[in-house]
């Protein structure tokens, strides 16, 4: 997973200043986080707007902003500012708020470092403790590194715990363990505890990114390297399961959130979904065109994201030459009646880009559906070129709403 941030591209954005945000809206459930239109980070709660920053812009030879504001499972926000010098040295600074709705402390400050993604355990490490899992490309060694960020109620304390590229981590349920994926060669198995790889699993990793430790219980998904392409596995135990055979990689999956399915997609074909234990194919998507997909808090429907029937191949990676964003569309997926349903097409900023294009991963962390299993949260740039928050309700409205400016948001988990 790669994110770089061009200075001169945040510098002429600054600039050119920022529309002033709409009015909340007092239906949202749960509640909000999103980087505004300048660069600052707010949270939606009902009819509360809350800014808990206010300084992004230009100060002196520097430029400072905000980045992917990502919330705990108890409340808690992290945030993370990023500073461009104009010899382009980058720092990253983590911020942490105990409920969304007070300015974060500063947790840590990285020199030459250059967040890339976090993800808080699911659970707590104690009495008002929870570890972050941080990303970051570092300047002083080649790929990236992972710092677990405790925050608890003494001096937080932060850990390095290993480096590789790519990386790629999922917390166990109870926040005690990580699987990793590293350098595209070796599945480890790391504990917290000890700071120690536990184990290095015994197989050949297949073409895919993120590992999804099963959010209830010891199983483990991943893909390993098959006879005629990449295998969907599940190891528990210490045995491994072979749940799908010979998929054109890369592939990507995920769990539903109560453990008894599982939805991924190979290269060439439709999104499927398949019960977790057999490997029973329960319900598909109608094309092949899907460019992310994220279950529903419920583990009722999936949200995915597809390409116009018109439109060409999909990159995620588009050249410097090709600046052109492409047009989307969402669809939900009902898992037990198999019924679909479509809404408009959008152009996504280019934060939210980011999140399609690592969305095995963003799943895990990130909720882009509502507490509720209704709303969608998404940002996309209007006609006139200005990123808009946008709210979907996916079961009485097929028009989204625009909720504020901003480049990216996402959902609280209650």
């Amino acid at each position: 997973m790669k994110r770089a941030v061009s200075a001169f591209i945040m510098l002429l954005c600054l600039l050119s200043g920022a529309v002033n945000a709409q009015d909340a809206n007092p239906f949202i459930p749960g509640k909000i986080a999103y980087v505004g239109s300048d660069f600052n980070v707010y949270t939606l709660s009902g009819e509360t707007r809350t800014a808990l920053t206010d300084d992004a812009g230009l100060d002196g030879d520097r430029v400072r902003y905000y980045q992917f504001p990502t919330w705990a499972t108890d409340g808690r926000l992290a945030y993370f500012e990023g500073e461009i010098t104009a010899q382009r040295q980058i720092t990253t600074e983590v911020f942490v708020s105990a409920d969304g709705l007070t300015p974060g402390a500063s947790v840590y400050v990285g020199a030459d470092e250059n967040f890339t993604y976090a993800y808080w355990s699911p659970s707590a490490c104690g009495a008002n403790c929870f570890d972050l899992a941080v990303l970051l490309g570092s300047g002083q060694q080649s790929g990236f590194l992972v710092n677990v960020i405790r925050d608890a109620v003494d001096a937080p304390s932060v850990t390095q715990v290993g480096t590789g590229a790519p990386f790629y981590y999922s917390w166990s349920p109870d926040g005690q363990r990580m699987v990793w994926q590293r350098n595209n060669r070796q599945i480890d198995i790391y504990d917290v505890t000890t700071n120690e790889i536990d184990r290095t699993l015994d197989v050949a990793p297949g073409e895919f990114f993120a590992p999804a430790w099963s959010p209830v219980d010891d199983r483990v998904l991943f893909g390993v390297a098959g006879d005629a392409g990449t295998d969907l596995a599940v190891e528990a135990n210490g045995e491994l399961e072979t749940l799908a055979e010979g998929l054109a990689g890369p592939i990507r999956f995920a769990w539903s959130p109560d453990g008894n399915l599982i939805a991924y997609k190979d290269a060439e074909n439709a999104l499927v979904v398949i019960d977790a234990i057999t490997g029973e194919r329960i319900a598909a998507s109608d094309t092949a065109d899907v460019v992310a997909f994220f279950w529903a808090p419920n583990s009722q429907r999936i949200a995915y994201v597809t390409l116009p029937s018109d439109t060409g191949s999909f990159s995620a990676k588009p050249s410097a030459q090709d600046t052109q964003l492409p047009v989307l569309s969402w669809a939900i997926l009902d898992v037990s009646s198999g019924a679909i349903r479509r809404y408009g097409e959008f152009t996504p900023t280019s934060d939210e880009l980011y999140v399609l294009s690592f969305y095995d991963q963003f799943g895990q962390s990130h909720r882009i559906w509502s507490p509720d299993s209704r709303h969608l949260v998404y940002s996309e740039l209007n006609a006139d070129g200005v990123p808009q928050i946008m709210l979907l309700d996916t079961e009485s409205n097929f028009v989204p709403l625009s909720v504020a400016e901003g480049f990216v948001a996402v959902w609280s988990f209650e």
